[in-house]
């Protein structure tokens, strides 16, 4: 029996599997709206995405700003500059300190190969399990970093006027995992949010999002 098919096989399936849990997010979100506000933030309304000029990486804070208008819009609301708007998103974000992240647990694969020979004359080989050589192999712990996005939604009007407004709601999106690479991970921060906009959840909702997803390709695009 050839040994190749059998390798070939078992490496595919490690691949497939760690490749399946790479490429998706699970993500918390909670969702707290003032029910005593006015009005709820229907579709339709006109929103307009407040940067922070005092953001350490101003051209992140532009692109993440664009991709919260794109999503604002493909939900109905109308995005319109500062003076016109009847409600204002301010956004914050990022990425928590390392956690201790353990390894795996020791593990150990052998591979015997061997021959025999039975009464008859007849013969054959065989492939087996062995023991591990030269000694078992524990995986190397990872880092888990905390991704975060909070998502302000206040009354236009009485900020223009005071600098002080009602805020309407607050969406809160958490992720834990291997990269830190947030330019990547806040798109499934801001998939997972949108799915709960305007709406008090009650609780944290979890969200899975794929990195292969339509949706998650799209935002990818929008720089």
């Amino acid at each position: 029996m050839s040994l190749r098919p059998f390798l070939i096989l078992t490496l595919a399936g490690l691949l497939f599997l760690v490749g399946c849990g790479a490429n998706r997010y699970t993500v918390q979100v909670n969702g707290y709206l003032d029910r005593s506000a006015p009005a709820a933030i229907a579709p339709g309304a006109a929103m307009a995405v407040v940067e922070n000029k005092e953001a350490r990486n101003p051209l992140l804070e532009k692109e993440i700003a664009a991709k919260i208008n794109r999503l604002l819009a493909a939900r109905g609301y109308r995005v319109v500059p500062y003076e016109q708007a009847d409600y204002y998103l301010f956004f914050l974000y990022g990425v928590g300190p390392e956690s201790a992240a353990g390894g795996g647990p020791p593990v150990s694969f052998g591979l015997g190969i061997g021959g025999g020979a039975w009464r008859g004359g007849g013969g054959g080989g065989f492939i087996g399990l062995g023991a591990p050589y030269p000694y078992p192999y524990a995986y190397p712990a990872e880092p888990i970093y905390g991704r975060w996005l909070t998502l302000k939604v206040v009354e236009a009007k009485p900020y223009r006027q005071s600098g002080q407004a009602r805020t309407v709601w607050v969406g809160e999106s958490r992720s834990a995992g291997t990269s830190s690479d947030l330019r990547e991970v806040i798109n499934a921060l801001l998939l997972a949010a949108f799915q709960q906009f305007g709406k008090n959840t009650g609780q944290a909702v979890k969200v899975e999002v794929g990195a292969g997803d339509p949706q998650f390709r799209e935002l990818q695009s929008v720089r």
